[in-house]
């Protein structure tokens, strides 16, 4: 069985359905959900689901919302190694309008988390680090992360990550991105994010661009599926698609399908295409709630 450590934020994520006519400064009666989410707890979720052994690194706040994303892991029988601070709990809000979205974002105590935290017994008989993209552009938590990278790669274990919304990335900079997920071996960008980070536009000069950069990955590609690589080789894979008003998380629940599968037995096609079921059983699950 594979040991998986994951490092990166834990929120709650709500999500509110927007009526077509938003009255302003009223009441309105509208579809409202609360679910543990955050891009490192997604994937620590999904990875604990497909049997990886899971060990999760986060914050959270001394507060209601903070136990219970707590709990969530706990029930999947992941090892918590939770620091709690005087923050509120990260929460995101996404508000639901037709088929867009916008995402309000509060870090909170994300963000209280420093390399104080990361011991190196948390890494023990570990051989894969999972990192919140996140992570990386947060000052705060930018010394934990690479404290934790530090650890991963003195005792061997390979690295991936997720990369923020491309927005993010090009707020904080392409290259100064790169430069700090330089040591990454496996990426798992949507297409946006891998136009940006490769400076290409279609999805086999991204992957070309990208295979230069990190040894193994893959690019999603929504409703298309996803292309992967390892060194030069590449595995496209596409499965029945499905209409989900809310896709948040699907990114990181392939990113699990994929690391676990790929972690047994470096078959790229079986990773890829188990990354691809993965995300799909997530949105579809999803799309029953609405």
């Amino acid at each position: 069985m594979s040991r998986i450590v994951v490092l990166g934020d834990l929120n709650l994520d709500v999500l509110a359905r927007l009526p077509d006519d938003l009255p302003h400064g009223s009441e309105v009666r509208t579809g409202v959900e609360s679910i543990p989410g955050g891009s490192a707890g997604n994937f620590a979720r999904a990875a604990a689901c497909e049997g990886a052994n899971v060990i999760f690194i986060g914050c959270v706040g001394n507060d209601l919302v903070g136990e219970l994303l707590v709990r969530s892991l706990i029930e999947q029988g992941i090892d918590v190694q939770v620091k709690h601070v005087e923050l509120p709990t990260g929460t995101i809000v996404a508000l639901q309008y037709g088929e867009k979205s916008t995402m309000l974002c509060s870090r909170g105590a994300n963000d209280g988390l420093d390399p104080s935290w990361i011991r190196d017994d948390f890494f023990h008989r570990a051989n894969h680090l999972h990192l919140s993209g996140y992570s990386f552009l947060s000052p705060a938590q930018l010394p934990a992360v690479k404290k934790a990278q530090r650890i991963a790669q003195e005792q061997g274990m390979s690295i991936s990550v997720s990369p923020p919304p491309a927005n993010l990335i090009d707020s904080f900079g392409v290259a100064s991105f790169l430069e700090a997920i330089a040591k990454v071996n496996f990426i798992f960008p949507n297409l946006r994010e891998g136009k940006l980070l490769s400076g290409k536009e279609t999805p086999e000069e991204v992957v070309t661009a990208l295979a230069e950069k990190f040894t193994t990955g893959a690019l999603t590609l929504e409703r298309e599926g996803s292309l992967a690589w390892r060194g030069d080789k590449r595995d496209r894979c596409q499965i029945d698609s499905i209409k989900a008003l809310d896709t948040t998380g699907a990114g990181d629940a392939f990113a699990a399908g994929f690391i676990v599968t790929h972690l047994k037995n470096r078959d790229l096609s079986a990773a890829n295409r188990r990354g691809n079921e993965v995300a799909y059983l997530m949105l579809r699950g999803k799309a029953a709630k609405i």
